[in-house]
């Protein structure tokens, strides 16, 4: 008897900012926003086989908070904003060890998620007491390749 394990996986990358520089209505910087394209591919046995669903997120690259945009709608906001002044965040956590819980039941929720504006130098903290698995999901939400861990 075999067994088929088939459905979908989504994969997610940040294609870039774009835009004229807006205030977030939630955290109220002022920034370009982000693109996010979201796919969705049918996978048979984890093997991925075809694309079945792709839509575009516009999201403050701070906050994270945004709107769901339809895929024309979206290649034409991204073709139309042209090229800018530029726009570059780096994203790292912290692991805070003074604060790492004792304990073998105990919850490590001493991370902190950072963003650092590459153009001005400012940092900016958007999550503290944080888990490992929520730095995960907020990497993967905003579809950075790589967020580094940094002891402190």
């Amino acid at each position: 008897m075999a067994v088929i394990v088939y459905g979908t996986h989504v994969f997610t990358k940040l294609t870039g900012y774009f835009g004229q520089r807006e205030e977030c209505p939630f955290c109220h910087r002022v920034y370009k926003k982000g693109y996010v394209r979201n796919s969705v591919w049918a996978h048979l046995e984890y093997i991925p086989l075809f694309p079945v669903k792709k839509t575009y997120f516009k999201m403050c690259p701070v906050c994270g908070r945004g709107v769901e945009l339809k895929n024309k709608e979206a290649k034409a906001e991204m073709i139309s904003a042209g090229e800018g002044e530029r726009q570059e965040f780096e994203a790292y956590a912290r692991h805070i060890l003074a604060k790492k819980p004792k304990g073998i039941m105990s919850t490590d929720s001493s991370y902190e998620f950072w963003i650092k504006d590459m153009v001005s130098g400012e940092e900016i903290l958007v999550a503290s007491d944080i888990t490992k698995d929520t730095v995960k999901r907020i990497k993967k939400s905003r579809g950075y390749k790589k967020v580094p861990i940094i002891d402190v």
